[in-house]
C-alpha cells in the first residue's frame, strides 16, 4: 500500500478550471509531449514501488487517471481497478489504483464548497477480506488550521459509523505534520483554533498530549505510522530546506488484531530512489521555468516523495525491538538526553531532543543568535531565536539540527529556563592564532585588527580569513586597515569566514 501526491497531473482537455500553466496546448508547453513524459515518470515510480494499492493526490480527472493506469500497465505493473473522487469539480482530486477489486466507491464532502476537496472512500476485496481506504488531500498550509479541521471532522463522523474493530486505512496528503499539535503553537498564521489540530486532536492520534502508541491503541484512537521511523527521517516533502511529514498513513486498532487485514509491523517507509532527487539533493519535482507562469521543461516527478507500508491477511505480530527504540516510539520523539554543545557537531541532522543545561547567549542580531557553554563550544541558532535574550544564561532543548552549506545550525529550539543576565565578555574569543581552525566556527571574536584586501582580512603573523559584509556598502577599500568588534566566525561551503552584520 502506498500514498503519493503526484503534483498536478492534468489532462489535455480544456475545462476552464486548470492552473494557468496547465492550460493545454498554449505557450506554457502543457501539451501531449509534456503530458506523456509526466505520466511515464509517475508510472515509473508506481512500477518501482511494486505495491498492489496506491492512493493518489492531485489528479485532475478520470481521463488523467486512466492515462496513468495505462502508463503503469506499459511498464509492467498492471493495476486493473481505479477510482477518483470526481463528484465535485475541484481543480485536482484524490484517486486510487488497485490490483484488487473495488466493491464500493463513495465520497465524503466536508463542506459542500469547491475550496475543500472530497475525501475518496473505497471498499476493496483483498483475498476475500474487506478493507476501506480513505484517500485525503486536505487544505494546503496557505490556509489556517480551521480549514483542515473541516475535513478532519467530516472524516471522523464517517469513521464513527463503522464498527469498533473495522479494517481501514487513512492515507494521503493531510498538509499537517505528525506533531502538528506541538508545532502549530509557533505559527500564529496557522493557529486560528487555539492549538486544536485536525490530524492530532480530531483524528485522535494523540492522547494526554502524547502520540498514540500501537502498543496500547484502542477505539476510537489512531496510530500514525510516522512513529515507526526516527524523528530525523520523518519527512516526505522538502520546501526550501524545511522538511515535513505532510503525507500520512494512519491506522485504527482494527489493523493490529488477529482477524481481517493487519499492518505488517515496522514496514512503513519513504520511497527514496536516487532518480527522485537532483544532483544537489533536492526532491526532483516536475520542472517549470521559474518565471511567473513559466514554461514546462518536461522533466521531474513531484514535490512529494511516496510513502508506503505492507499489510497482511495474517494476525498482527509485534516484531522484537531494542528497548531504546521502543521508548522513542512510545514518546513520539527521541528520549531527552543532556549533551554538550560540542556534541551537536557530530549528532545526526534532523529532529532530536538534546538538552544543553547551561549556555549563554553571547550574540543576537536579527534572526541569528549564538549560544556558548562556559569552557566549551558555541553553536548558531537560526530564526528560532525569539525567546532568547542577549547576555542571558539559559537551559535549552535543541529540537532540530541542520547544515547550511557546511555550517552546523540549530533551527528548532525550546527555551526551558532563563537564568537571567550574565557577563558574556569572558566567553568571547580573544586569544586565537588561526581563525580557520574548525573548532572556532560559530565563535564570536571580541576584537580583531588587520588589513582588508580583495575580500580577505590579513591579520596577525601572515594569517588571512575571508571577510563577508552583509551590507556591501560597508566594505572597506582594498588595502585599508580595519578593526572589527564582535564578529562571528561562520562557514560557507566549508570555508571559514568572518561575518560582519
Amino acid at each position: 500500500m502506498a500514498s503519493y501526491n503526484v503534483e498536478n497531473l492534468f489532462d489535455l482537455q480544456k475545462s476552464g478550471s486548470e492552473y494557468t500553466e496547465y492550460i493545454p496546448n498554449t505557450g506554457y508547453g502543457w501539451n501531449k509531449k509534456a503530458f506523456t513524459i509526466k505520466v511515464d515518470n509517475i508510472a515509473r515510480v508506481i512500477c518501482d514501488l511494486k505495491l498492489e494499492i496506491i492512493g493518489l493526490q492531485e489528479i485532475e480527472s478520470d481521463e488523467a487517471l486512466e492515462a496513468l493506469q495505462a502508463g503503469v500497465k506499459r511498464c509492467g505493473w498492471p493495476m486493473a481497478y481505479r477510482a477518483i473522487a470526481d463528484e465535485k469539480a475541484t481543480t485536482v482530486k484524490t484517486a486510487l489504483l488497485s490490483k484488487y477489486p473495488i466493491l464500493q466507491k463513495r465520497e465524503i464532502d466536508p463542506d459542500g464548497t469547491l475550496s475543500t476537496r472530497n475525501i475518496l472512500e473505497v471498499l476493496l476485496d483483498v483475498d476475500g477480506k474487506r478493507v476501506r481506504i480513505f484517500v485525503n488531500h486536505w487544505k494546503s498550509r496557505s490556509g489556517a488550521e480551521s480549514r483542515r479541521i473541516v475535513s478532519a471532522k467530516a472524516l471522523m463522523r464517517r469513521l464513527m459509523k463503522l464498527s469498533k474493530d473495522a479494517d481501514y486505512i487513512l492515507l494521503g496528503d493531510f498538509n499537517s505534520d505528525w506533531n502538528e499539535w506541538r508545532t502549530i503553537k509557533r505559527s500564529p498564521r496557522l493557529n486560528d483554533t487555539d492549538g486544536i489540530t485536525g490530524i492530532n486532536h480530531i483524528l485522535k492520534t494523540i492522547k494526554n498530549d502524547k502520540p498514540v502508541s500501537k502498543y496500547d491503541i484502542g477505539w476510537p484512537y489512531h496510530y500514525d505510522l510516522w512513529l515507526e521511523l526516527p524523528p530525523q527521517r520523518r519527512w516526505s516533502h522538502n520546501f526550501y530546506g524545511l522538511k515535513s511529514a505532510l503525507d500520512h498513513m494512519i491506522l485504527p486498532a482494527g489493523m493490529f488484531d488477529t482477524k481481517g487485514i493487519n499492518y505488517k509491523d515496522r514496514s512503513f517507509k519513504v520511497f527514496k530512489p536516487n532518480y527522485l532527487f537532483t544532483e544537489k539533493g533536492a526532491v526532483f519535482r516536475w520542472q517549470i521555468a521559474k518565471k511567473r507562469h513559466g514554461k514546462h521543461l518536461n522533466a521531474g516527478y513531484s514535490d512529494h516523495l511516496p510513502i508506503y507500508a505492507h499489510f497482511t491477511t495474517e494476525p498482527f505480530v509485534f516484531l522484537k525491538k531494542r528497548k531504546k527504540a521502543e521508548t522513542m516510539e512510545r514518546s513520539g520523539d527521541i528520549a531527552p538526553r543532556t549533551v554538550h554543545i560540542a556534541d551537536l557537531y557530530t549528532m545526526p541532522l534532523g529532529w532530536t531532543n538534546a538538552v544543553i543545561p547551561d549556555a549563554a547567549v553571547i550574540y543576537k542580531k536579527g534572526g541569528v543568535a549564538i549560544l556558548k557553554e562556559p569552557g566549551g563550544r558555541a553553536i548558531l541558532v537560526y530564526k528560532d531565536t525569539r525567546r532568547l535574550k542577549k547576555g542571558h544564561r539559559c537551559k535549552v532543548a535543541v529540537r532540530k539540527l541542520y547544515d547550511y552549506r557546511g555550517l552546523r545550525e540549530v533551527t528548532k529550539l525550546d527555551l526551558l529556563k532563563d537564568f537571567g543576565k550574565t557577563d558574556v565578555e569572558p566567553l568571547l574569543l580573544d586569544d586565537f592564532d588561526d581563525l580557520n581552525r574548525p573548532d572556532y566556527v560559530n565563535e564570536v571574536v571580541r576584537e580583531i585588527s588587520g588589513t582588508y584586501k580583495r575580500g580577505y582580512l590579513y591579520y596577525g603573523n601572515g594569517k588571512k580569513i575571508k571577510l563577508y559584509y552583509r551590507k556591501r556598502k560597508a566594505r572597506p577599500k582594498s588595502g585599508e586597515n580595519v578593526t572589527l568588534k564582535r564578529v562571528r566566525v561562520a562557514l560557507y561551503r566549508n570555508r571559514p569566514e568572518l561575518v560582519v552584520d
